[in-house]
């Protein structure tokens, strides 16, 4: 038998794209998400959960979700893309506490959906090799027909990184350079048949070779929603789409970060897909969503509100705040929407 050609690496950053990038257009001017069924309470941080939570908390429950991700996908949800938790939040009603990880959630919506494209979150930096996600998604794209994506995040709450026995949380830049060498040696995987060498500053693979190929050519769909010059960055050069939470959340702003990730990208000579987060509560009329609105605003979780802001500005201690902050260091319009 003849011996396979291996192939040696030679870029080891984006932009990296071999076979070009995948077509990431549905055809529809607007396209729907479910975000974060796969988590406890998934982004409500309320106590208002705990008046039932069979039916607030624990929709991530199986059979629960499965009936949430059937009916999505028959009513023509276009996305799901899953929470990735490692350590939830806390407080009263235990927000993100519990919930389904990046590769069990995907793999059990692949097989109960049929048109639903299903993005896993995972948190590269987290001790994890591009081998394992690699694999593990083009498995998990192989049995769904090519829906899987792969929502790249680099690592921020500080307790996740002590879990994985990291002392210390790298610095942004260093996340982000991280993330870099494990998307462009997943991309030389799912797109070369001949083993591949990979020696980079953060990552090394010899011999990498996976089977089955992912479904969909030439690669699965790529997203981040980096906001910091390097995620920015590294978004534009490597994902097919970007997530943009704009701090404020104004439309002005929506309008300015899709322009800049379009202009960015194209510096890049690539292509990008902008999504963004809402919060939506339905009711039968607008008066009982402002009842609604009100009743979990009232509820809010401080001890939850309090540990997520921490960790998101990477605060070793989540719970250490030397002077009272009736709204959590993020103030009122901030803390009410988380």
């Amino acid at each position: 038998m003849k011996a396979r050609q291996t192939i040696k690496a030679d870029v080891f950053r984006g932009p990296f794209d071999p076979g070009g990038q995948p077509d990431a257009a549905t055809g529809q001017p607007l396209e729907i998400s479910l975000f974060a069924w796969n988590v406890r309470s998934g982004l409500s941080a309320t106590k208002a959960v705990m008046a039932d939570e069979k039916r607030y908390a624990d929709v991530w429950h199986w059979p629960s979700a499965e009936k949430l991700l059937r009916s999505a996908d028959a009513l023509g949800f276009d996305h799901q893309v899953q929470y990735g938790m490692w350590s939830g939040y806390g407080g009263a009603s235990r927000w993100n506490d519990e919930g389904l990880d990046f590769a069990t959630a995907a793999s059990a919506s692949a097989v109960v959906t049929k048109n639903l494209n299903l993005f896993s979150t995972v948190h590269v930096g987290y001790k994890f090799h591009p081998m394992h996600i690699a694999k593990i998604g083009a498995c998990i794209d192989f049995i769904s027909d090519g829906r899987w994506g792969l929502n790249v995040v680099s690592g921020a709450n500080p307790d996740d990184f002590l879990k994985f026995g990291m002392k210390e949380r790298p610095p942004g830049p260093v996340r982000y350079a991280m993330a870099d060498e494990f998307v462009t040696l997943m991309k030389y995987l799912w797109a070369y048949d001949d083993p591949v060498d990979f020696e980079g500053e953060h990552y090394q693979c010899y011999g990498g070779l996976i089977g089955p190929k992912p479904a969909r050519k030439p690669r699965p769909i790529l997203m981040n929603a980096g906001q910091s010059d390097a995620g920015f960055d590294f978004a534009c050069r490597q994902a097919d789409w970007v997530f943009v939470v704009p701090p404020k959340g104004h439309l002005e702003e929506y309008a300015a970060m899709v322009n800049k990730s379009h202009a960015l990208a194209a510096k890049y000579e690539r292509k990008v897909r902008v999504g963004a987060m809402c919060y939506s509560i339905i009711e039968e009329t607008d008066a009982k969503a402002e009842e609604t609105k009100a009743w979990l605003e009232s509820e809010a979780d401080y001890e939850a509100i309090l540990y997520y802001s921490n960790a998101m500005a990477g605060t070793k201690s989540a719970m250490d705040m030397t002077e009272p902050d009736e709204w959590a260091g993020l103030g009122r319009d901030q803390y009410l929407k988380v």
